[in-house]
């Protein structure tokens, strides 16, 4: 339970008792102020020529003078005395008072110390209604007192983190509210009420959309390490920090529209069913490395100031459709069934190490502000970048593109840089603009190549490539291109070449077809 406040009365600076030798001492003062004052004015009135009558008169008025002096030191000293007493009353009144306080407080501390330990008693029973029950004490608690409402919601965390296995017989990905009825174990069934009654009073009590602005409690953190969640649903709630490592999500898990103004890691999670993610906001960092979706999943139009999805593995479709990064963005040794990132919007730099994209991957209109590198990646089928803008530098290199590439008007602003990487089908950078230049190095195309409209401000070279199928530079004759040690399969699958440039007209060593220059008046043999 949270610390007891320091009261009043212990802030306040202690009572100075008024020594008797202070008052001795103050009426002393006193007396010998008057007799000074009788005294000068006495002498002061003191002349040898002056008449002795009214010598007398002045000396008498002197003297009343002084002793009208003295009295006015001793009311003085009156008056202090009795602002002191009127003082120490008060004090003593406000002490009483601060008395009282504390102990309607500590009545109070300790009334809501019974009860706490009560509803916690209750969460141990082995009846489940008890602990149902146990559970909406701790609710009411913390809602008349806001100063405890993260000690029970530590609680009420700590009991999802319970060690609890679901029944076998269940289709963890596809758990209903209908098919939790089915479980064979009863005492599982009772179980799963309980955690689903939990569930619910965080779901509640963290909700953005309550009418009661009380019924909202902000700024609290949730620790579930761990725990086993159940049709999970945090939709339209806030949180200051979310720890969800290593638990296990059973059927469909609802973050959507949901915001955390803190830190929030996922790391080891596991997702049974469907996770939406949709709408998130996570101010601070997140973190989902080492998550497992067993279904698909939805980050679409989620906002991200850090994020982490290193070796996450995705077996359904994962969308990232409009989601933004506003921070670097990681996802190294990822592995991808389906990856959606259309029209995302990537801030800062985003890196892909040793990533797998199993089937469709697809970044169609995305916009890449800062560095994208793709290094090591495996495509196992089509990959969509069209109409993408890349802002900073591109880099693929040691990628594999196994199903078709498509890079068609695509806009490369500080250029693109490829290196070792194989393209095993079709590879489209038809209209695409490569206004910082482009480097092909080591790149094989091993169907065909299309680079039709391609425009460029800067060189685009190619530099040990190999084309082994028909290749395309239509409309491309007033670009900077250049080819060093690149060659073709076959000569007349060269199509519409960029001025200047033709394919051999004998076969290497290798059997292929070197490409070359042709400069007039110049002939080939």
């Amino acid at each position: 339970m949270s610390s007891p406040k320091q009261s009043p009365a212990s802030s306040r600076n202690p009572i100075r008792m008024l020594s008797w030798r202070v008052v001795i001492a103050a009426f002393l003062v006193a007396c010998g102020l008057t007799a000074l004052t009788t005294w000068a004015l006495v002498t002061a009135t003191d002349a040898k020529t002056a008449d002795q009558a009214k010598i007398a008169t002045v000396k008498i008025n002197a003297i009343r003078t002084g002793l009208s002096v003295g009295a006015g030191i001793g009311g003085a000293m009156a008056l202090l005395l009795a602002a002191r007493k009127q003082w120490l009353g008060e004090r003593s009144q406000t002490h009483q008072e601060d008395v009282a306080n504390s102990d309607i407080m500590d009545a109070s501390e300790r009334r809501i110390t019974d009860l706490y330990g009560k509803a916690v008693d209750q969460l141990g029973s082995d009846k489940a209604a008890v602990r149902i029950g146990g559970i909406f004490a701790l609710e009411r608690l913390a809602q008349a007192n806001a100063g405890h409402r993260q000690t029970i919601i530590d609680v009420i965390c700590a009991y999802l983190r319970m060690p609890f296995n679901m029944p076998s017989e269940l289709d963890l990905g596809s758990i209903s509210a209908y098919t939790l009825q089915s479980a064979t174990d009863q005492e599982s069934q009772q179980e799963i009420q309980v955690r689903l009654t939990a569930q619910d009073f965080l779901k509640r009590r963290l909700s953005k959309k309550s009418t009661n602005l009380d019924d909202h409690w902000e700024g609290l953190r949730i620790d579930l390490t761990g725990a086993t969640l159940i049709t999970f649903n945090l939709s339209g709630c806030e949180f200051r920090e979310g720890v969800f490592s290593n638990s296990h999500f059973v059927g469909t898990t609802r973050f959507n529209s949901s915001a955390s103004t803190g830190s929030s890691t996922f790391r080891g999670a596991r997702f049974s069913g469907f996770a939406d993610f949709s709408n998130v906001d996570f101010s601070g960092r997140a973190r989902f490395d080492d998550s497992f979706y067993a279904r698909s999943c939805s980050f679409e139009e989620a906002n991200f100031d850090q994020a982490r999805f290193d070796k996450a593995t995705f077996m359904g479709e994962a969308i990232f459709n409009r989601s933004n990064f506003h921070n670097r963005a990681i996802f190294d040794d990822a592995t991808f069934s389906r990856a959606i990132f259309t029209e995302a919007d990537f801030i800062a730099d985003v890196q892909f190490l040793r990533v797998t994209f199993g089937e469709v991957a697809g970044f169609g209109q995305s916009r890449f502000r800062g560095a994208a590198t793709f290094t090591n990646c495996r495509f196992d089928k089509d990959v969509r970048f069209g109409g993408s803008r890349f802002e900073g530098r591109v880099r693929f290199r040691e990628a594999t593109f196994s199903g078709q590439a498509s890079f068609g008007e695509c806009n490369f602003l500080e250029g693109v840089y490829m290196r070792g990487v194989a393209f095993d089908d079709v590879a489209k950078f038809g209209n695409s603009k490569m206004m910082g230049g482009a480097s092909f190095r080591d790149v094989s195309f091993k169907k065909a190549a299309t680079f039709t409209g391609t425009s460029s401000s800067r060189s685009i070279t190619f530099y040990g490539v190999r084309f082994d199928g028909a290749v395309n530079f239509f409309k491309t004759e007033d670009q900077p291109i250049e080819f060093k040690n690149s060659s073709i399969q076959d000569r007349d699958q060269m199509l519409h070449s960029p001025k200047y440039w033709l394919a051999a007209s004998q076969e290497n060593s290798l059997g292929r077809y070197d490409i070359v220059r042709w400069n007039p008046p110049m002939v080939l043999p």
